[in-house]
């Protein structure tokens, strides 16, 4: 891969907060090494600008809108029955981290750049249509993917490798043929979605593939779900553009859940994703943050996924490989194959 550069946007939010809860500012304590060393020299800053009204009701209803600000007028408190909370700026927050995540579609669009990295809390991909749950308020990727659609992209891909499913962004799209939505996750945990067999319906029958993997998966199993189910869906889909939730919540050190994926298995990923891009829409992607709970972890992750799509060759990993074997995924990827008529 010959050395290009890549856009972001930061939204830390710093004052979107909850005592002692994981979706913190605490999670971006450790970005300011992006703008030092080999890395920095290949990325463009893009400023982040609140979205607009109508692009969240694009995707949200407009009582849920009001709903999260009424809310965060009272917070700080929790609005689902989880553990997703809103203090009196989260609104504002949340806004922003939509919008970042547009200006930086709207540059791809544009031609100013053709890879993006929208690095913006809070995340996204649980909040659905009238709710907010899973730390997620408005869903960032849903709402670029409905700009791109009215933008002109006739179709785009998203690929979802949060740890947990994205139940939002997959119900907000099931039954849309125009978006092909696919989810590597952990199977069991939450929300409880994502089985092998929630594959769309209507007019979007076929177009959401769920690979659910057991807990202890890792890099080996992460490449054969791209190579053998990601790739070659991709391929027969042609989007016009490539939309990744990326959670780096899979990682072998993240505190939430139980896969293991290592620093160098986020750069093939992300390799591999680039790869997918070049050859169907031009090149055209777009990363937008979700999970990932080890600051530490997520800032080198984010750097090697940063690397991969400028084509710079990997650093170290200073974490290390996961610390245990990978249980055997070939009977799932051969059902997941079979649904889906890759085979």
């Amino acid at each position: 891969m010959s050395a290009g550069s890549i856009a972001y946007t930061l939204v830390p939010s710093p004052e979107h907060a909850f005592p002692g809860h994981p979706e913190s500012p605490e999670r971006f304590r450790f970005f300011d090494r992006l703008q030092t060393g080999e890395l920095s020299e290949h990325l463009r800053a893009i400023p982040a600008r609140p979205a607009a009204e109508d692009a969240i009701t694009s995707v949200h209803t407009m009582g849920h809108l009001q709903a999260i600000r009424e809310a965060a007028r009272q917070g700080p408190r929790f609005v689902d029955y989880g553990d997703t909370y809103v203090a009196p700026s989260s609104c504002e927050a949340a806004l922003l981290a939509a919008g970042g995540t547009i200006a930086m579609l709207e540059a791809i669009l544009a031609g100013d750049v053709d890879k993006g990295f929208a690095l913006v809390r809070p995340p996204g991909h649980h909040a659905t249509q009238n709710q907010a749950m899973g730390f997620c308020l408005f869903n960032n990727i849903a709402i670029a993917t409905r700009q791109a659609l009215r933008s002109g992209c006739a179709r785009v891909m998203i690929v979802d490798f949060d740890v947990h499913h994205g139940n939002g962004t997959q119900d907000i799209f099931y039954e849309d043929g125009d978006v092909l939505y696919v989810s590597t996750h952990q199977r069991g945990i939450y929300p409880g979605s994502g089985y092998a067999r929630e594959v769309g319906a209507g007019s979007g029958e076929g177009t959401t593939i769920n690979i659910p993997l057991p807990g202890g998966a890792g890099d080996r199993a992460f490449q054969m779900a791209i190579e053998q189910v990601i790739l070659p869906a991709g391929e027969r889909f042609k989007p016009d553009l490539l939309l990744i939730s990326a959670g780096f919540d899979a990682h072998w050190c993240d505190p939430l859940a139980g896969l293991q994926l290592s620093t160098s298995g986020y750069y093939e990923i992300a390799s591999r994703l680039r790869a997918l891009a070049e050859k169907v829409c031009g090149g055209r992607m777009l990363f937008t943050l979700e999970g990932g709970y080890d600051p530490r972890g997520l800032a080198e992750n984010v750097g090697a996924v940063l690397r991969a799509c400028a084509g710079l060759a990997p650093g170290p990993d200073q974490l290390g490989p996961a610390p245990r074997d990978e249980p055997d995924i070939g009977p799932l990827i051969s059902e997941i194959r079979s649904i889906h008529s890759l085979s």
